[in-house]
Formats: structure tokens, C-alpha cells, sequence
């Protein structure tokens, strides 16, 4: 077997693994009292990271939930955008 560069599934997942699997929150921007929880998970189809975000959520998130940064979620959003056409 040889070493063509690229990273493997196995290879991306533990590189992430501190974050595959937690769950942040997000405020709605349009309406303040509405959030929205957002889980990263790893997709093996495309070797990438992946938000799952739910709809919106009436209240305060909860204090677990720490709130995602706005680069963070840029990035989650621009790389499932760019995995899906390959």
C-alpha cells in the first residue's frame, strides 16, 4: 500500500475527536429567544465534519451548551457545502 497524501477517515476523526460528538448552541439571530442546538458528527462519506442543527428551540439554551463560536459554524457550514459536491 502506498501514501497518496490524503488524509483517511480514521485519520480525520481522530484529529477531531475532541469536538465529534459535542453539542453547542446557537442564538437565532433573526428572533432572540429562539436557539438552536447544533451537534458535530463525522461523515465517512465525505470525510468531513458535518453540524446537525436542530430547529429552533423557544428559551435560554442551557448551561451545558456552551454557545459555538461564529467562526466555528462558518467553517462546519462551508466545508459540509464543499464536501457535498465532490
Amino acid at each position: 500500500m502506498y501514501y497518496t497524501g490524503e488524509r483517511t477517515s480514521l485519520d480525520n476523526q481522530r484529529w477531531h475527536s475532541g469536538l465529534i460528538g459535542k453539542v453547542f448552541s446557537h442564538k437565532c439571530p433573526d428572533n432572540d429567544k429562539y436557539y438552536r442546538s447544533i451537534r458535530v458528527t463525522h461523515n465517512p462519506f465525505t470525510n468531513s465534519l458535518q453540524p446537525q442543527i436542530s430547529n429552533p428551540i423557544y428559551g435560554e439554551p442551557p448551561e451545558e451548551l456552551k454557545p459555538i463560536s461564529p467562526m466555528m459554524l462558518t467553517r462546519l457550514l462551508r466545508s459540509q457545502m464543499g464536501a457535498s459536491f465532490h
